[in-house]
């Protein structure tokens, strides 16, 4: 379901070519143009990312004394400055329930598939939203709105204009110093050019300087964490977990809050009882207490419900709903999102959560509190909220670092996320601050300029001018990054920790202009004296649609986690492993195992782990019928300073607590088969010649002569006269390798590399340690495995394990 050839996207000869090669192969749906109905509200998806960064005078790491921060303008002085954007006018709404992903153009000849992923912003789902992450789910309405049809033109046959095609002569030049320069580094011939390339070029800012201090997740990242996705390297993707283990969550079968009848409830965003200075999971009175998003699949039901389990209880089936937060008046008008929860002085549990006012049709967030009390009983086991004080909303924008609803609404057309929501609490040095997802407002605001500011490419200035041209070629690409403005935010609240207020709102953190709408779900978490900074995504909410729509080709989904590290709360975050990419999709949306909605927590007595929670599952039944989302089986990721990697352990189901009872790795497989159900689709796989189509197929064949035989299917020989240095085999499937003596892992030069698997320690593999063989190849004479990602092992130092992966 690409829209364009590979090869057109990634090969860059000469910028002739490369905007010859968009004109004829791009037949982009704009991403302002599609109505779609409206439809119930899904969980993760149009959620957009809040990005937060503010420099110079803040607290410094947990150790440092805290300095004055600086006065934050006022809104009202600068909300006219707010650059206006032009896109489309088809003004689209969806709901909590349902998540769509946006904007996925598709080849007029491809038939379209549907798919179910839970965002919260669906309301306003932009054009191919009803595309990828579907089967959409339509709510009960009294008067169904109708989608209209999405019409396919072929750039043959749109109007052209001839400063298109037309060469530039030297008398249309008139580049600026930087932009020869620019030129020059990219070995582009400037006579190359078209008059419309040199018109764009020419109009590049190449020295924007607005006193922003938001770290930039640029576009250069988003194709860094795309890239990983792409490969599916081990230390980034999600495992696999074994599909016939996950079951339905027992302790939702409950009342809903908007009916008040029992009923099979599914569960998406949640978050468990935290001490806000530490990030751990609280022993409440010896209990462990989540707060999650929960509704009746298939309707316009999001509300937020009090869960609770004995504290260090691993036992899935053992958690118990204490019942809605505010009771079972619920309506789809009046809807709960995401937050985060404490535990102040007196004992009380301080809740941050979002109000979403659904009446206008679309998705009103405001970061709202609830000071709760809780009444425990330690001996019938149960825990219920004796009462709700002080519930008011604490946040709505500024207007000036943070866009306002009423600045959205005056703007949008139909493709613009809106975002004020998923408050994350931390505590330092005795003050409450919120972290959480946004827009950004009129200092650095969306519009056609940012698509011109240089500074939002990244990379090298050959990789920044390519994705230039690509982008401004491509309608629909310039359409979503003219209106992309994700940023995670921050505020500080008052000392009153039962009814707060906000005493100062701050820079972002984080800043996606150009690149991205969405990032959602912002955590930060203090540790080893620094500030980790987690939020998720979806790449579809970006400008990038080659690269979404690739992942989307080859692995089914382009869900991924992103983070960043600083020695200071309020500014100077930088991406962790290059590009912010922690995790990234590993199955197709519509199947049981995939997930969403990562949020990791500190695990109690290490200073280098984190426990990754989820959940499994997208809503509407996306993975089939009676399949509701659940919790998924938690996992731990290393951290090394600025670096990460998933480490091979996890949990069961819904697990928050890290401890010693913790690990049960059944719940993981070592392949994509152990991840998939007996029908679920599977021409998505990620691999074509290591896919699970071909691993049945092969099984089907060979069921009858395993052992010896299993080895000769494995690998092809392959004539290789030309290059030494080219693989000897091609494998139709990966092979385990066990190491007959400790080894040395080695680069394509053949010495041995400094790190391996983001860690010194792993540059050696040690006797008797088994790892994934990708097939054979001389470097300098001598035959090496193949590892993942550009690493060799010595033959001669390893025995064949002589299984399938």
């Amino acid at each position: 379901m690409s829209i364009s050839k590979k090869d057109s996207l990634l090969t860059f000869i000469s910028a002739a070519t490369l905007l010859g090669m968009f004109a004829t192969t791009n037949q982009a749906v704009h991403a302002d143009t599609i109505k779609t109905p409206l439809v119930a509200k899904s969980q993760n998806e149009n959620k957009q990312t809040i990005v937060a960064g503010q420099p110079a005078k803040d607290d410094k790491a947990a150790t440092t004394a805290e300095q004055p921060e600086n006065v934050q303008p006022k809104a009202e002085a600068t909300k006219e400055k707010a650059e206006a954007t032009k896109t489309a006018d088809n003004n689209q709404t969806t709901t909590k329930n349902t998540q769509t992903q946006a904007n996925k153009a598709v080849a007029p000849t491809t038939p379209q598939t549907t798919k179910t992923n839970d965002s919260k912003d669906s309301k306003k789902t932009t054009d191919k939203d009803t595309s990828k992450n579907q089967q959409e789910v339509q709510p009960t309405q009294t008067t169904p709105v109708e989608q209209e049809p999405t019409v396919f033109v072929p750039q043959s046959e749109l109007p052209t204009d001839d400063s298109t095609t037309e060469k530039a002569t030297k008398t249309d030049y008139q580049l600026s110093e930087e932009a020869l320069k620019v030129l020059k580094e990219a070995e582009i011939n400037v006579d190359s050019l078209t008059k419309d390339q040199v018109a764009k070029i020419k109009k590049i800012n190449f020295n924007d300087t607005k006193a922003n201090t938001a770290a930039k997740w640029t576009y250069s990242q988003y194709s860094g964490v795309a890239n990983k996705m792409l490969k599916q390297d081990e230390r980034y993707r999600i495992p696999y977990f074994n599909a016939k283990k996950i079951k339905n969550m027992g302790g939702i079968t409950t009342k809903d809050a908007q009916t008040g009848k029992v009923a099979d409830l599914e569960i998406w965003d949640s978050w468990p009882v935290q001490d806000a200075k530490t990030g751990k999971v609280v022993n409440y009175k010896g209990f462990q207490l989540a707060v999650a998003m929960m509704g009746i699949p298939q309707q316009d039901d999001s509300h937020i419900y009090l869960l609770y389990n004995k504290y260090g209880d691993n036992n899935f089936d053992n958690w118990k709903t204490a019942g809605p937060i505010f009771g079972y008046k619920g309506t789809p008008q009046a809807q709960e999102w995401s937050g985060s929860a404490t535990v102040n002085k007196d004992g009380s549990i301080q809740l941050f959560y979002t109000d979403v006012d659904t009446s206008e049709g679309t998705n009103n967030q405001k970061i709202s509190t609830v000071n709760l009390v809780l009444k425990v009983d330690n001996k019938k086991g149960t825990v219920k909220i004796a009462k709700r004080r002080y519930r008011h909303v604490l946040f709505t924008g500024d207007g000036y670092y943070y866009q306002t609803y009423k600045q959205w609404k005056d703007k949008n057309k139909g493709a613009d996320n809106i975002a004020m929501r998923d408050a994350h609490v931390i505590s330092v040095k005795g003050r409450r601050y919120l972290v959480f997802e946004a827009s950004t407002g009129s200092q650095d605001y969306q519009g056609e300029d940012q698509v011109y500011k240089w500074q939002n490419y990244g990379g090298t200035e050959k990789e920044a001018i390519e994705n230039f041209l690509k982008i401004t070629s491509n309608a629909d690409m310039t359409s979503r990054a003219t209106w992309a403005n994700a940023a995670i935010g921050i505020i500080r609240l008052s000392k009153n920790e039962n009814n707060p207020k906000v005493d100062k709102v701050m820079s972002p953190l984080v800043s996606s202009l150009m690149v991205s709408d969405e990032i959602e779900r912002a955590n930060l978490i203090p540790m080893n004296g620094k500030y980790y900074l987690f939020a998720t995504t979806r790449l579809n909410r970006g400008t990038g649609d080659d690269l979404w729509q690739e992942a989307d080709q080859k692995i089914g989904d382009n869900v991924a986690m992103l983070g960043w590290v600083s020695d200071h709360l309020t500014y100077g975050y930088k991406p962790l492993n290059d590009d912010a990419g922690v995790l990234v999709a590993s199955v197709p949306f519509n199947w049981r195992t995939s997930t969403y909605s990562y949020y990791p927590v500190p695990v109690k007595g290490s200073n280098d782990e984190l426990l990754v929670t989820s959940y499994m599952t997208n809503r509407g039944f996306a993975a089939g019928a009676g399949k509701r989302s659940t919790l998924a089986p938690s996992f731990l990721i290393k951290i090394d300073g600025d670096k990460t990697y998933v480490e091979n352990i996890a949990t069961n189901q819904g697990v928050w607590d890290y401890n010693k009872k913790s690990k049960n790795n059944s719940m993981l497989v070592s392949t994509i088969k152990g991840a998939h159900l007996d029908g679920e689709p599977i021409d998505k796989s990620q691999w074509k010649n290591a896919s699970l189509v071909s691993h049945i197929e092969r099984t089907k064949k060979t069921s009858k002569k395993k052992s010896a035989t299993n080895t000769n299917t494995k690998v092809k020989k392959v004539t290789n006269k030309k290059s030494p240095n080219k693989p000897l085999f091609k494998l139709t499937a990966p092979i385990k390798i066990t190491a007959i003596r400790r080894t040395p892992v080695v680069g394509k030069d053949g010495k041995q590399v400094k790190t391996y698997m983001g860690s010194k320690k792993y540059n050696v593999i040690g006797k008797n340690i088994t790892v994934n063989g990708l097939g054979t190849q001389k470097i300098n004479g001598k035959t090496y495995y193949i590892l993942q990602n550009g690493y060799y092992v010595l033959a001669k130092d390893f025995k064949l394990a002589g299984t399938l992966i």
